[in-house]
């Protein structure tokens, strides 16, 4: 039977929508040191459900595998160009073939940008691998900046020197970028690793949006696998591309 008429209720306040994966907070997470693993742990690395960057070193015997792996599964990829650390040439301080070095002249500078960029296929930005004895340098940067430019990338400052100017000098010659806030694994244990991915999240939350810089290290891989699938819903995961304006 038909209910009675009753007189209409006051109008309520309209239910707030549930947040659209748009109003998240963003993080890109870098994936450094490509070119050197097997390519069984990138695609391992690779088979993660949502996107992320990876950063390939040139001249290694896995480069270009590593970075069309990476590709074919739908992940940015980055030219992870070396540059001189300071300590240059001491034990652990070696940034690999093709490298940045303080003393070359401008020629050769932008030369090896050249090169290292043709060896890295689909990349459409770039990280500095080390480079503490570079990134400080605005004649230096503006040589390797001018290159990148030049291809069309973006860059990401990995902050391994505190007082880099790469991302200004980027932003002065128009070139899209954007700077690491963490790194998830300093540490390769999975509590420490934890901790950092914890604290790029409250940076997300805080402001909108995060770079965490990882490694290719079994470890790591493992703990990006269990880290991502327990916070999806809670952040938006990007490519580094996304954040670099």
């Amino acid at each position: 039977s038909e209910r009675p008429q009753e007189s209409p209720a006051p109008a309520r306040p309209e239910a707030v929508p549930e947040p659209s994966s748009k109003a998240l907070p963003k993080v890109a997470v870098v994936v450094d040191d490509l070119g050197y693993a097997e390519p069984e742990l990138v695609t391992r690395l690779c088979a993660q459900p949502v996107p992320f960057s990876v950063a390939v070193l040139p001249f290694l015997p896995h480069s270009r595998e590593s970075a069309e792996i990476a590709h074919a599964r739908g992940k940015e990829v980055l030219l992870h160009l070396p540059m001189e650390p300071l300590g240059y040439p001491g034990p652990g301080r070696n940034p690999g073939e093709g490298a940045i070095l303080f003393d070359l002249p401008e020629r050769e500078v932008r030369a090896r940008v050249r090169r290292a960029l043709l060896e890295v296929p689909f990349r459409r930005g770039v990280n500095n691998h080390m480079g503490s004895r570079i990134t400080p340098d605005r004649t230096r940067m503006t040589w390797v900046m001018e290159e990148i430019r030049a291809a069309k990338c973006f860059f990401v400052d990995s902050r391994t020197e505190k007082d880099s100017v790469a991302f200004d000098v980027a932003r002065a010659l128009k070139v899209r970028a954007v700077q690491r806030r963490v790194f998830l694994d300093d540490v390769r244990s999975f509590p420490e690793m934890e901790k950092q991915w914890e604290r790029a999240l409250a940076l997300a939350r805080k402001e909108g949006e995060v770079l965490i810089i990882g490694h290719v290290y079994p470890e790591s891989v493992e703990a990006l696998e269990r880290l991502v699938s327990r916070s999806r819903g809670e952040v938006r995961f990007v490519s580094a591309g996304e954040l670099a304006r």
